[in-house]
Parts: C-alpha cells; sequence; structure tokens
C-alpha cells in the first residue's frame, strides 16, 4: 500500500509474474493494470483480451520495450502505454492520468440488485429501464436485461439528468434516443411510447441534451 505524492489516493499493489498466473488470481477485481507485453507463457497482448472478457472497464496501460507493439492497444481498449526503460516522471505522469479515469468510471458505475444477485452496470451501457408489473428491468448494451427491485422513481434519482422518462413505464437514457416520430421514441432498436403528458418535457429535455446543457 502506498499513496500518490500529489493527491490523497492509496494503492494496494500486487505483482504477477506473466499472464497465466494473474488471470489465475482473478485479475478482473483490479481498478487499474499496468501490463507487460513481453511475458512468458502469455504475451501482454493474449492476456488482455483474455481480461476484457472478464472485465470490459478495468483502465489498462501497456509497458513495453517497443513503442510499436502498444499501438495494437486499441484493439483491447488499452488507455495508455509506458516505454522502457521507465522513469518515475514519465509513470507519474501515466499513473495519473489513470487513476483519474479510474475514478471517473467508478461515478459511472451503478449496482443493480435483483433475483439472480447483484451486477455493476456502467450508466453509459443502460439504454433504458422499463417497469413490468412489480419487475425493474434494465435494457443495456452487453449485459442484456436485468430484473431489479426497486422503483423508477428510485432509478431516476440514482441515474441522474440524463436519464428522462418517456412515459410512467420507461425511463430513458437520452443518449440511446434515436428519433422521435410522433408519440414513438426510438430507443437503440426499440420503440418505446411517449405519453401525451410527457411529450413536451421529453423533448426539451433531448434538446438540453444534444445543446451540452445535460
Amino acid at each position: 500500500m502506498f499513496s500518490s505524492a500529489h493527491e490523497d489516493t492509496q494503492f494496494a499493489v500486487t505483482r504477477f509474474k506473466n499472464g497465466v498466473t494473474f488471470l489465475a488470481a482473478e485479475g478482473s477485481d483490479f481498478d487499474l493494470v499496468f501490463m507487460d507485453i513481453e511475458m512468458p507463457s502469455l504475451n501482454g497482448m493474449e492476456t488482455a483480451k483474455r481480461l476484457r472478457k472478464l472485465n470490459p472497464s478495468v483502465v489498462l496501460v501497456f509497458v513495453t520495450n517497443f513503442a510499436q507493439y502498444a499501438v495494437n492497444g486499441y484493439e483491447v481498449g488499452a488507455l495508455d502505454f509506458l516505454v522502457k526503460p521507465v522513469t518515475y516522471a514519465n509513470f507519474e505522469v501515466k499513473l495519473l492520468r489513470a487513476t483519474e479515469t479510474v475514478k471517473m468510471r467508478a461515478k459511472d458505475i451503478v449496482v443493480i440488485s435483483g433475483s439472480d444477485g447483484v451486477v455493476t452496470v456502467s450508466k453509459s451501457d443502460i439504454k433504458y429501464v422499463e417497469i413490468m408489473s412489480h419487475d425493474m428491468i434494465y435494457h443495456t448494451v452487453g449485459c442484456g436485461d436485468l430484473r431489479a427491485y426497486g422503483t423508477l422513481k428510485k432509478a431516476e434519482e440514482m441515474l441522474g439528468p440524463c436519464f428522462v422518462r418517456c412515459s410512467s413505464a420507461y425511463l430513458v437514457n437520452l443518449a440511446f434516443v434515436k428519433s422521435v416520430r410522433g408519440y414513438t421514441v426510438t430507443v437503440g432498436g426499440d420503440k418505446l411510447p411517449l405519453s401525451r403528458l410527457r411529450k413536451k418535457a421529453f423533448m426539451e429535455s433531448l434538446a438540453d441534451y444534444y445543446g451540452g446543457k445535460i
């Protein structure tokens, strides 16, 4: 455990000799990973591909002798890379950027509790929330449809201003609105009803979203 010199952030650090032992040790539990591309048994790129299946959102920084290898990092969503030999000054810059990214992503994560257990999902991956009978259904990108406990009002408070009701049964992520025709809203590939009572407020919120006000 150590603290950053520039901010009050503590880190619990674990080292692994290769990708095989890293993945075997539940590497998906880490928030930030610095990974050498040149490793025995399983190279860094292949390790990263397997890691992404376990944890799509973990922040990843590659460490390599050859910068040209790191440019392929976009394939596995790498944030950045460090070229050896690593200097403290360069490492510090990359670490600060990576920790800021971890913090920003943490703010975007919500915890959904349902009959099947607890799931963490990014707000930006939620297309819309639907209430059906006594169930809440979160329609997401990547995680499918997640059934949960709660109310639409609680979901609205949790998810923030980019999520707006189009009717009493649906809470929509404005980022996924493809079109509004009459009293129908297309969200992703789904068509949802837009109530007469909510249409004016919904359209105003949509205009504010596209105008960068929310």
